[in-house]
């Protein structure tokens, strides 16, 4: 496969051999089709909103909200599998073209897809009342067509070494189905609460592959345009992170809750010990960066306290513990990421606007207040109230600044600057981005540089030097020394995700 994106065609009558560039018509029902990250992102931020603001008041305005055994239930199959699910689709279908090299999918089969998740919606919010087979359905639906999706694109372009992708696209169905008849009744084991734990886990690891992936590169992308010292990274770290966060999902399955809690305290510190090196107070400078940092940073903390709120008493229970990563680490993530797809490319940078920097904000300060509640409990649902107005107000003000990105053109790449970088001293590489010294290029098709600080980011971005070199890109190939290769490498194997698109 070579170094270039492949070319995007849309499959509909009239539009063959049609760039996305060239059918965009500057009308939102028609451009929306263009990129599965607009309709989803879109979706999953208007249903973040929606959802907690029924769960959380609905029943102050005389509406009833909706339970599958329990309104709490809904509440966090919907936060988990609703929310986070719109947002994976998004991400990971937008870009499959990078990583496996298939088209991304457009027009009349996203069309299908948006559908069948906005029915699952609708199935969960009726539990209650439907036949088991009918609440089932369109999700199982949603999750076999995405994983078709994955697979036919893996299979055909023959990139064996991204087979976990739809592997976990699959298992999400599964759980997701799983959750909804343990919580309706039909199935006894292991029980709602450990199938909550385990959807919630599941996005954990998400944030630590993807956020633990893309926050140093972001970083070094950043510093090394101005020659500063760049981030490393520890591969060890990782890997025991991501193997202790399995195991306790396992182990949660098999109904050893108590071994699983203490595998999450060490999964959590794990964590913490991969940000050593990271140069994060470097991020301050740059709202891309500082923005995965900020969520990746809620993973640690949330899978600690998690872990400690099942062993020791605590103020805090495990479901007060969990909405530190799914609101902090996992909603922080997916708004990152969405941010980038609406922010202005301005010399080889992503400048997100004021309005999604005061969205984040808000989402990451409610956080604080969700675990404020239960340390205060003469506050407590005062605070659980603020709580939800932040969350929402921050979701809605990502809406605001999203929908003008909604028609047009689609920016390639998508979620990556884009621009073409050089370093201060001479150059080596290819494509958009090439430096020595300390370097930076910052582009779609960048290689890092080869001697002391060079920094490729890119797409399908190159190699890391010695002494420091980092290659930040989609296929990365990261070696040198007491260098970061950045960005997940053939080599890597499965687990590590490509952070552009």
């Amino acid at each position: 496969m070579t170094d270039a994106l492949p070319e995007i065609r849309p499959r509909r009558r009239g539009g063959r051999g049609a760039s996305l560039t060239e059918i965009a018509t500057g009308q939102l029902v028609r451009d929306v089709w263009l990129s599965p990250h607009r309709p989803f992102f879109a979706l999953s931020a208007l249903w973040a909103v929606l959802a907690v603001l029924w769960w959380r008041f609905g029943d102050r305005i005389g509406l009833p909200v909706p339970a599958l055994g329990t309104t709490t239930l809904w509440h966090a199959h919907e936060m988990t599998v609703g929310v986070g699910g719109a947002a994976m689709a998004a991400y990971f279908l937008t870009a499959m073209p990078n990583w496996t090299g298939a088209r991304r999918v457009t027009g009349r089969g996203l069309m299908v897809l948006a559908g069948l998740w906005a029915l699952a919606r609708l199935a969960a919010a009726l539990g209650q009342v439907l036949p088991l087979a009918v609440v089932l359905a369109p999700g199982l639906a949603f999750y076999a067509l995405f994983t078709a999706a994955y697979t036919r694109a893996v299979v055909s372009q023959r990139r064996w070494d991204r087979w976990a992708i739809p592997a976990a696209i699959a298992f999400l169905g599964l759980a997701d189905a799983a959750f909804l008849a343990t919580a309706l009744g039909y199935l006894s084991f292991p029980g709602d609460a450990a199938m909550t734990r385990v959807l919630v886990l599941f996005f954990a690891i998400k944030v630590s592959i993807i956020a633990g992936t893309m926050a140093p590169a972001f970083i070094a992308g950043w510093v090394g345009r101005t020659g500063g010292r760049l981030p490393e990274v520890d591969p060890m770290a990782s890997r025991a992170g991501l193997v202790l966060m399995l195991a306790a999902m396992v182990l949660t399955l098999g109904g050893a809750v108590t071994a699983g809690s203490a595998l999450l305290i060490a999964a959590g510190a794990a964590q913490l010990w991969r940000m050593r090196h990271w140069r994060s107070v470097s991020a301050f400078g740059y709202a891309p960066a500082l923005m995965l940092v900020l969520a990746f940073t809620w993973a640690p903390l949330g899978l600690t306290l998690t872990g400690l709120a099942a062993l020791v008493p605590l103020p805090w229970r495990e479901a007060d513990a969990v909405h530190a990563l799914m609101m902090g680490a996992m909603s922080g993530l997916a708004f990152s990421i969405a941010a980038r797809a609406a922010a202005r490319r301005a010399g080889g940078l992503l400048r997100i606007g004021p309005v999604h920097k005061a969205g984040f904000a808000l989402i990451w300060g409610a956080v604080w207040l969700r675990l404020a509640a239960p340390a205060v409990p003469s506050l407590y649902e005062p605070l659980l109230d603020a709580t939800a107005v932040a969350f929402c107000a921050g979701w809605g003000l990502f809406l605001l600044g999203y929908i003008p990105s909604l028609r047009g053109p689609v920016i390639n790449p998508v979620f990556n600057a884009g621009g073409h970088g050089h370093g201060h001293a001479h150059g080596h590489g290819q494509g958009h981005g090439h430096g020595n010294g300390h370097g930076c290029g910052c582009g779609g098709h960048g290689h890092g540089g080869q001697a002391q600080g060079g920094c490729g980011c890119g797409g399908r971005g190159g190699q890391a030097g010695r002494q420091g070199g980092c290659g930040c890109g989609g296929h990365d190939h990261g070696n040198a020394g007491s260098a970061c290769g950045i960005g997940p490498s053939r080599r890597a194997g499965p687990f590590r995700m490509p952070g552009e698109a």
